[in-house]
């Protein structure tokens, strides 16, 4: 057993946390607003964070540390990209 196995699980749950937790604020708000442009903020980052949250799943299954470790930086690298366009697309 890996030393470094609960620190991957922990990175990776909290990569899926913050992928997933910011985009639920605009898509409700999108929801109750009648324009279409309400959108497009989701829209733009709902796959660069959902391919950031199953990049860091595999990353968390990975025997091997150093590959889990170069997975779950580029999880975080899309999640903040992701992120980053949630928040200035509006």
């Amino acid at each position: 057993m890996d030393d470094t196995r609960e620190l991957r699980w922990s990175v990776g749950l909290f990569l899926a946390f913050l992928a997933i937790v910011p985009m639920l604020g605009p898509a409700l708000a999108a929801a109750e607003a009648e324009a279409a442009r309400a959108w497009i903020p989701v829209l733009i980052a709902a796959p660069v964070n959902l391919a950031g949250v199953l990049i860091a799943a595999v990353a968390m299954r990975t025997r091997d540390p150093v590959l889990s470790t170069r997975r779950l930086s580029v999880a975080a690298a899309l999640v903040l990209v992701g992120d980053l366009a949630l928040y200035s697309a509006r």
